[in-house]
């Protein structure tokens, strides 16, 4: 009888030591499993602080205002040619108009951007007003000026509803001839010609992205050496002609880290995110 309890108690204790085996295992597939998705989640989760910052911050508030104050007096002083109207061409998104919202859905789902998703979120015409934007827009076209809203939102499925959507929050004169959406390339350069071909003159840019301004040429799909010699090129042309918008969530910035940034899968941008850091050597 008692060689029978000890032979049941070590079957026992070997069951328990195999289904904590087996169970350990299990846990470790499953974070094994976690860690093939997080760098998918990471790329997510790394824009959260900045969306915060752009959502919430007294400071891009003020930032957006500054901005908007340097373009009304640079619209003021600016004197056209002979015989030309004046414009102002701006980007929308994160320019004029605020998606974070759309961005913080994304976040929050661990997903990366997707242009069904973006079309969705554009035909939501949920959009908001950047601080400053609408009164910006307005004085210049009450004021003998012209805005052109040039924007690699698309023509087709995001155009009516970009139009309502900038209607509704007050932006004055929005039409067919104004909003110049991306409809063969995303360059902006052939729109801001065709500006200028309509015998007006561009005294201001104003933009979240190098692209946005009239030196596109110059910095599309550049990396950010090239990108921040140009910016070192025309440094006295901002707060004059050009006016940036703040954005660090997105933007060709970070295309500009790495050759191929967006052939790379997510673990390949990490690294590279990684890579681009200047670190302190501290001394041991």
């Amino acid at each position: 009888m008692k060689n029978l309890v000890k032979v049941l108690f070590m079957m026992s204790v070997g069951a328990l030591f195999f289904a904590a085996c087996a169970t350990d295992s299990g846990m470790q597939n499953k974070s094994d499993a976690a860690y093939k998705l997080s760098d998918e989640a990471l790329l997510a989760e790394q824009t959260m602080l900045a969306i915060n910052w752009m959502q919430q911050s007294g400071e891009y508030r003020a930032l957006a205002y500054q901005a908007f104050n340097a373009a009304k007096m640079a619209f003021d002083a600016a004197k056209p040619a002979n015989g030309m109207k004046k414009a102002v061409a701006v980007d929308l998104d994160e320019t004029m108009i605020d998606n974070m919202a759309e961005g913080a859905y994304r976040l929050l789902a661990h997903k990366s951007f997707d242009s069904s998703m973006w079309t969705q979120w554009c035909e939501a015409k949920q959009a908001m007003a950047i601080p400053g934007a609408v009164e910006f827009a307005n004085y210049v076209n009450s004021h003998g000026g012209k805005m052109f809203y040039v924007s690699n939102r698309k023509v087709g499925a995001e155009y009516q509803a970009t139009l309502e959507n900038l209607k509704a929050l007050g932006f004055t004169g929005v039409d067919e001839t104004s909003l110049l959406l991306k409809d063969k390339e995303s360059k902006k350069t052939s729109r801001f010609e065709q500006v200028e071909k309509a015998g007006y003159e561009i005294v201001v840019y104003a933009g979240d992205n190098l692209d946005d301004f009239a030196f596109t040429g110059e910095t599309y799909h550049k990396l950010n050496d090239v990108r921040n010699a140009t910016v070192d090129k025309y440094k006295t042309d901002f707060g004059v002609k050009y006016i940036v918008l703040p954005n660090p969530v997105y933007g060709h910035w970070i295309s500009g880290l790495g050759a191929d940034y967006y052939k790379k899968d997510d673990a390949g941008k990490q690294k590279i995110h990684r890579d681009s850091l200047k670190v302190w050597k501290k001394a041991q």
